[in-house]
């Protein structure tokens, strides 16, 4: 398919990997229909919803890295109660 840009070409590949074969060649099949016409239509149909489903740019997706400011916050504020219970637990001298 030349009239595909190679990113596209590389997603399809990536995500059809199965219906590949070793020539390089996609290829796509159907016998939901009775006639040979209908069924041709069919797989014309389902190459272009792989096309299209493989044309837009993947969203790049950002790692997070350590904890939010709200969980740190609460983790402290969760130390600071158990030293606190673990504070009155000590022996008091007089």
């Amino acid at each position: 398919a030349s009239w595909l840009p190679m990113e596209v070409r590389e997603r399809i590949a990536n995500n059809n990997a199965n219906r590949i074969n070793n020539e390089g060649y996609l290829s796509l099949s159907s016998q939901e229909y009775r006639t040979q016409h209908q069924n041709r239509k069919c797989v014309v149909s389902k190459l272009e919803e792989i096309c299209l489903k493989a044309f837009p740019r993947p969203k790049v997706r950002k790692v997070k890295k350590g904890l939010s400011k709200r969980a740190k916050e609460q983790r402290k504020e969760d130390k600071r109660f158990r030293s606190k219970t673990k504070d009155s637990r000590r022996s008091v001298d007089f």
